[in-house]
């Protein structure tokens, strides 16, 4: 009889630990699964915010075209009544030399 308790216990103590194990994988797959979705949540915000910023460069690399066009800065020196210099008025300072 003292053996078949033994016996008994044993199985039930395996049995608990077997259930133990499997509530463990369980959860751990379940949290696994919630990083993964988190991660593809992020990786799609970043791919949006990846997108953005590339088409912001673009339209920024277009616009500084514009602005440094020679026709848009003839223009310009033309408004402001601006011409070449002459010999002379141009000074070429060293590093740290002052004016």
């Amino acid at each position: 009889m003292a053996r078949a308790e033994g016996a008994g216990k044993r199985e039930l103590a395996c049995f608990a630990g077997l259930l133990v194990l499997l509530l463990a994988v369980g959860l751990s797959l379940v949290w696994l699964n919630i990083e993964r979705w988190d991660m593809a949540y992020r990786i799609e915000r970043l791919e949006r915010e990846l997108e953005d910023k590339s088409s912001l460069v673009a339209k920024l690399e277009v616009e500084k075209g514009n602005l440094l066009s020679p026709q848009r800065l003839r223009k310009l020196a033309k408004d402001f009544d601006l011409a070449q210099a002459r010999p002379g008025q141009i000074r070429h300072l060293e590093a740290g030399q002052r004016p």
